[in-house]
């Protein structure tokens, strides 16, 4: 009977991880009578609890009568505080002192440590959010990349917010006694969708996701739960509606109609590439596989082999098709297209370096003593050698030194033919009057007349 009281239960759990009986006096008497009271404090607050009990010691008493908290049995009073929470997340809601058994203790330690360490690992690790929502085509990426973000993200009950949005409801035994790869997994699995824990952790979720589809078709959908701010049944009916038989159909189609539009013409400055051509083919085989309609291995490489439009990868395609292994397998085939691509791309770059410096240089003279300072062409100048190019550079330079050496002359000269003319107009023993474009006209126009009747 003793053993099923909570309060005896807890004191001899306080016993195997280390205290002593004067100390485990003390920690009743500060109010942890059961197990279920460590759920009431941080684990900070056990942090000050060895000097708190400093003035329940008993100064005549023998040592191992003494209150006193040992390092060790104080990480594992953490552990069993650290236990009880977990224990309430998943659905259990009085854990049993009795049920912190050695075994379970060191789980626990484990786990903890994990913890630590996962915090370590990933502290300066920018979590990225997955972009918004904005189409419900391009449902399939999103929600990886908002799994991905789920399960990076810890909440109220430690472990990743993934447990969120899984499928089963109710942890039935099956899924509890089930086997897992990992600690995480399982908690994942079993974590019970009630409780305070479950509460912040939804709410969470609602204000998290609502961001990413708020602005896009999505937010019709999961619009009813807003104002009980139910994360779990949002994700859960826009997950229904994006992946439901019309949206699949409308998924499958689009996929089909990406791979018979695509097609390569050969290499554009700036535009479609082949690596381009062979991501949109890859990725509507990645969407028709979600959607559980694989193409053939056949099929995808005749459909990747009837877009391409290049003369030039003629040869490599007849190549593939009389290749029984390029043509059953996609990886491959388009492997083998890429490298010929880059092949013939580096091929051609070099022809027309070599076509640029043949006909840019002098037959038996140097490219530079043709063009010296002038415009090269990029093949050009990157033909040229480190000396080469210092001396090109050394050419320029001189010939804007001469530029600006003629324009301070002709600056000077001009300064000086200004301050000539000033001269001679200021000079009084100049007598001839300078003549203004003014004071001729009148000296043709009215006045001039005057002058000329006067004589007469």
């Amino acid at each position: 009977m003793a053993a099923n009281n909570p309060a005896n239960a807890f004191r001899n759990a306080l016993g195997r991880i280390g205290f002593n009986v004067a100390t485990r006096n003390a920690i009743n008497e500060n109010g942890f009578e059961t197990i279920l009271d460590l759920a009431t404090v941080q684990e900070q607050d056990l942090d000050r609890l060895p000097k708190h009990l400093e003035s329940w010691r008993i100064p005549d008493a023998a040592a191992n009568q003494q209150v006193r908290i040992p390092f060790v049995s104080l990480k594992k009073l953490k552990a069993m505080r650290y236990w009880v929470l977990a224990q309430r997340c998943v659905g259990i809601e009085e854990p049993r002192a009795q049920d912190f058994t050695p075994e379970v203790m060191e789980e626990t330690l484990a786990r903890m440590q994990a913890d630590k360490d996962y915090k370590a690992a990933t502290e300066d690790t920018e979590i990225q959010k997955p972009e918004k929502l904005t189409d419900l085509l391009k449902w399939t990426k999103f929600w990886e990349l908002l799994s991905t973000y789920l399960g990076r993200v810890k909440g109220a009950a430690l472990i990743p917010l993934s447990y969120l949005v899984r499928e089963h409801e109710e942890v039935t035994p099956a899924i509890q006694n089930a086997d897992y790869g990992s600690v995480q997994e399982r908690l994942i699995a079993t974590t019970a969708l009630s409780g305070p824990h479950f509460e912040l952790d939804n709410r969470m979720l609602y204000d998290e996701f609502k961001a990413l589809v708020v602005d896009g078709p999505g937010w019709s959908f999961m619009k009813k739960y807003d104002k009980r701010k139910d994360g779990r049944k949002a994700v859960l009916a826009l997950k229904t509606q994006a992946e439901g038989t019309s949206s699949k159909i409308t998924r499958k189609n689009a996929a089909y109609a990406t791979i018979a539009r695509a097609a390569y013409h050969g290499p554009r400055k700036g535009g479609f590439t082949f690596a381009n051509y062979v991501n949109l083919h890859q990725g509507a085989h990645n969407e028709l596989l979600d959607l559980d309609e694989p193409v053939s291995e056949t099929k995808k490489v005749t459909d990747f082999l009837a877009g391409i439009r290049d003369p030039t990868l003629n040869t490599g395609k007849s190549v593939i098709l009389g290749d029984p292994e390029k043509l059953e397998d996609f990886e491959a085939c388009q492997q083998y297209l890429s490298t010929l691509v880059t092949t013939l791309g580096n091929q051609a770059k070099v022809e027309r370096h070599v076509s640029a410096v043949k006909t840019g240089g002098n037959e038996g003279g140097s490219l530079v003593d043709k063009i010296k300072g002038g415009s090269y062409t990029d093949e050009q100048f990157q033909s040229l050698s480190p000396e080469e190019k210092k001396r090109v550079h050394q050419l320029r330079e001189d010939v804007k030194k001469k530029k600006n050496a003629k324009r301070k002359a002709q600056k000077k000269r001009k300064a000086a033919r200004l301050k000539s003319e000033r001269d001679a107009t200021s000079d009084p023993g100049n007598e001839e009057t300078p003549v203004t474009e003014s004071n001729a006209g009148a000296q043709f126009g009215a006045n001039g007349n005057r002058n000329k009747r006067g004589k007469n």
